[in-house]
């Protein structure tokens, strides 16, 4: 009720200052805090517009929700079985790509819209309409056009299947006409770093307005001090985790054994 009382105040402000349209936006996490019990979060979006008051109510205009996480390398590795052996015989690498993406709009928005405003370009249909040069990335020796749009249909997947690639509509709740709020997962999966919301009111399929602010994921305690030790030291790392796992291993099998004996 706070938050719908501070958007009306707003709105009316925006009354006085704005004829056309007008758009404000809030959220209810400036930093997510990742630690040993951190197993995903909704955050809070919400905000209120203003638009043409001579139009009807329902019509008014569209709401759109994009955020886009830290960049990141991605290689996505393609197998071929030699001889009953599957190996990896290609590999692209995908460089600067979004950590987390996700797009979400009141009612359906196209694809043609989407491109023509450059939103959403790790989300098209058809690889065939992708400019390859808007992005930086490693093709090795994939030159084949068809092979290229695969390697990206498998980007996609991964990050999908990963939880971290996410594009909706209808999950954005329209208040009193004027205000809004949406609930946006964020998974335990996420990259840490600096994200960016990006919100656009669109009328009569044009952006009418927009509106961007940063919220921050950040590791801390046990989770910071894992993940930096990871990083800095990786080889280390690497060899500590293999003698855990053997020490689990051979204490699992001495456990067997006098299990056995009793």
């Amino acid at each position: 009720m706070h938050f719908k009382i501070f958007l009306l105040i707003k709105l009316f402000v925006l009354f006085l200052i704005s004829p056309a349209s007008a758009l404000v936006i809030g959220s209810d996490e400036e930093e997510i805090y990742i630690d040993a019990n951190f197993s995903g979060k909704n955050l809070l979006v919400f905000g209120a517009f203003y638009s043409d008051p001579s139009q009807a109510r329902d019509d008014k205009s569209d709401i759109l929700i994009e955020v886009v996480g830290p960049s990141e390398d991605v290689v996505i590795r393609k197998k071929e079985s030699f001889f009953g052996f599957w190996l990896n015989s290609k590999s692209v690498g995908f460089n600067d790509v979004p950590g987390f993406y996700y797009l979400s709009s009141t009612n359906e928005i196209t694809n043609e819209f989407l491109n023509k405003n450059n939103i959403g370009l790790l989300n098209k249909k058809d690889t065939q309409l992708i400019d390859w040069s808007a992005l930086n990335i490693d093709w090795g020796n994939v030159k084949n056009q068809k092979e290229k749009g695969t390697f990206y249909d498998a980007l996609i997947r991964t990050k999908e299947s990963e939880d971290v690639y996410r594009k909706v509509n209808g999950e954005i709740q329209i208040i009193d006409g004027n205000l809004f709020r949406s609930y946006i997962e964020i998974p335990n999966t996420v990259p840490v770093g600096q994200y960016k919301v990006n919100l656009y009111l669109i009328i009569d399929n044009k952006i009418s307005n927009e509106y961007s602010y940063n919220f921050m994921v950040t590791r801390v305690g046990i989770e910071e001090a894992i993940y930096s030790f990871s990083k800095n030291y990786p080889l280390i790392y690497g060899l500590i985790s293999l003698l855990i796992a053997i020490l689990i291993g051979l204490s699992g099998a001495e456990v067997f054994k006098r299990f056995r004996k009793v």
